[in-house]
């Protein structure tokens, strides 16, 4: 069956009842999960600390899920395939690399996320405690900024595939899809995101696997890799890949390959760094299990995008040379039809119809973390910040509740705007790296380098965002000759901005604090005030800690900082903080995980890509069937790890709740 904008094939109902028909029924079933949580467990989302930060107790297997899901927008599925249709094996590998890396790379920061802030809520808070006011915007900016551009990916994602699908209005799938999404995000929190992820991710995993399995073995146009093979040999000599060997789509010796594994790397930093919806996941997570959540959940999550790339997007160029397979033109592949055109036509409806059902969960899930994450962002470092400092509790649920259905609306317009005037899912992930990753230095560092000044976490940041507009502006001018939609999304044109984000952010960053040091002192951030849950803060708890950390003076010296050096800590058997963390394991944790994430950056980065990159090697039948292979073997590690993690680690927790649900039915 193939697809075409005059002929979808699904009718528009199908589409309106599953954005508003599976929309709220997930929604009437999350808000069940919410009332009996909050009935039959100590954990109450009308508390702040649990609505924003799921009392900072979530285990392992429901942050992995979490992790999973978030990262898992319409954007990677339908991005991942796109690369691989266009550049061949190597692009969906690539994709998967950029988001593995800085998940990973988490893993190592939120060892000292929990040692030095584990009071924050944000990592704005931790600026304004840090460098005050202005670092303080500077930080939300980037935060916003980022959080913006991925709900309108994930939105304008999700609406093309729908409207394709089923002929719904464009615009209409853009307003209808956050509704369901809002209702039961502003009425459990994150804890219900995280429920909501687990949930989300066992079907899409489900989903992938079905593709997977059934292209490589049970396909009747496919159902090989030898004949996959076969197909992408004819690919190449009709149409050949401008800069890869022999223009084959089964190389990894690609010029655009190693050009996009450098923006898809910068883009994956920036986004990681910038969006509170990762920092809400280590806030969330249990200090002794917040490393390997992240560690586990980037391994996992990288089977994903490789999985859409390698079964979606090659089965979509292999049948391009099919009679009826339809030619898509250079703006469907940029929006991302190249795998649902795949998908659809290798199963016909079932295959629409389970397209839709993946996208939308995506969707949902994805756009939920970011609902979240905003809310927290404008409750916390808009509303209590700046405009009731003394905010109770229950004001700072009722503020993320009204700025949930406010993201809900905005996110909505922007999607519309950008789709109005013609900018698609590709144009905005090369434009990602641009907007965030000027963040990716002066953020982390402000949670891990005690010598990060202000002046230089406010330039790192706002002062690198401006160079990259500047340069991405101007390449965009002396290649294209003009400055347009088309131009600015140029590979040379994205690669420049992306790499002038990341590089004078951090130049701008690091150089001005060795020029001055700041030389912070981390129990100021480990003493800061949070939301009394019982009434208004005391005049004490709501003074800026910033000053505070002025007025201690000398008294520094004898700070527990200075006292517990890293170096004291490795001849300790324990230092437990106020708020009951283990230094020393925490130390121990940082440094193991940063040893483990050196080796699989290296792992998947050098090891494997170089050596296939350096070669003048086309992948043979049997080297793809392993490829194939080991990426299914990946999928089913990555749904044990979302789908019986979770209930292994709460197996308890649940059957209490079940016995008290039937004591109290009966």
């Amino acid at each position: 069956m193939s697809l075409s904008p005059s002929t979808p094939p699904l009718p528009p109902g199908v589409g309106y009842g599953v954005v508003l028909g599976l929309g709220f029924l997930f929604a009437l079933i999350m808000n069940g999960i919410t009332w009996i949580q909050a009935k039959f467990s100590k954990f109450s989302p009308n508390s702040a600390a649990e609505f924003t930060a799921a009392s900072r107790s979530v285990k392992t297997g429901l942050v992995v899920a979490g992790i999973l899901s978030s990262w898992t927008w319409s954007l990677t599925l339908l991005q991942s395939a796109t690369q691989s249709y266009n550049m061949g094996i190597s692009g969906g590998y690539w994709y998967a690399v950029g988001g593995t890396l800085q998940i990973a790379i988490f893993s190592v920061i939120a060892s000292k996320v929990k040692m030095n802030t584990n009071r924050a809520t944000t990592f704005p808070e931790v600026a304004y405690v840090r460098f005050g006011k202005a670092g303080h915007l500077a930080f939300l900016w980037c935060g916003l900024v980022c959080n913006s551009i991925v709900s309108s990916c994930i939105l304008l994602g999700g609406g093309t595939v729908v409207t394709a699908l089923t002929g719904m209005n464009p615009y209409a799938a853009l307003f209808l899809i956050p509704i369901g999404v809002s209702v039961y995000v502003a009425t459990g929190g994150l804890r219900a995101t995280f429920i909501s992820d687990a949930t989300h991710t066992f079907f899409l995993l489900g989903i992938l696997l079905c593709f997977s399995l059934s292209v490589y073995t049970k396909s009747d146009v496919i159902g090989s890799p030898a004949r996959m093979h076969e197909l992408l040999i004819e690919a190449a000599r009709v149409n050949p890949v401008a800069g890869n060997y022999h223009g084959s789509y089964l190389t990894f010796r690609s010029r655009p390959g190693a050009i996009f594994a450098v923006q898809s790397i910068i883009t994956g930093f920036g986004l990681v760094n910038c969006d509170q919806g990762y920092w809400s996941r280590a806030i969330a997570s249990n200090p002794s299990t917040t490393a390997k959540s992240y560690f586990l959940g980037g391994f996992a999550w990288f089977s994903i995008p490789f999985a859409c790339g390698t079964t979606l997007g090659l089965a979509a160029r292999a049948l391009g040379n099919f009679p009826d397979f339809p030619v898509l033109s250079s703006f469907d592949v940029g929006a991302g039809l190249a795998g649902v055109q795949a998908a659809t036509y290798l199963f016909g409806t079932a295959g629409a119809v389970l397209m839709l059902v993946i996208v939308f969960l995506s969707v949902t899930s994805a756009l939920s973390a970011e609902m979240i994450a905003t809310s927290t962002l404008l409750s916390y470092d808009v509303y209590r910040h700046y405009f009731n400092p003394s905010a109770t509790s229950r004001e700072i649920v009722a503020a993320s509740r009204y700025f949930i259905l406010f993201w809900a609306v905005f996110s909505s317009g922007l999607a519309s705007i950008f789709k109005a005037v013609g900018i698609n899912l590709g144009w905005l992930f090369y434009f990602l790296g641009v907007a965030t990753a000027s963040g990716v230095f002066p953020i982390a560092l402000t949670f891990t380098w005690k010598d990060l000044s202000q002046t230089g976490a406010v330039a790192g940041s706002i002062g690198g965002m401006a160079v990259a507009l500047i340069v991405w502006l101007a390449t965009a001018k002396a290649i294209g000759g003009a400055i347009t939609v088309e131009t600015l999304s140029d590979q040379w044109v994205s690669f420049a901005g992306n790499t002038a984000a990341i590089v004078s952010g951090g130049a701008l960053s690091i150089g001005l604090s060795l020029w001055r040091p700041a030389n912070f002192d981390w129990e100021i951030t480990r003493q800061m005030a949070t939301v009394d849950e019982s009434g208004p803060r005391s005049s004490d708890q709501s003074v800026n800690v910033s000053e505070a950390s002025v007025a201690t003076g000398d008294d520094k010296k004898n700070s527990f900082e200075n006292t517990v050096h890293p170096n004291v800590l490795k001849n300790r058997e324990s230092v437990t903080t106020d708020d009951g963390l283990d230094l020393v394991a925490l130390q121990r944790t940082y440094h193991f995980y940063g040893y483990l994430f050196a080796v699989l950056a290296l792992m998947i980065t050098i090891l494997i890509p170089v050596p296939l990159s350096a070669a003048p090697y086309i992948f043979s039948r049997r080297f793809l069937a392993g490829v194939a292979g080991i990426n299914i073997i990946w999928l089913f590690f990555a749904g044990f790890l979302v789908v019986f993690l979770p209930v292994i680690e709460s197996r308890r927790a649940l059957w209490r709740i079940v016995k008290s649900v039937l004591t109290f039915s009966s």
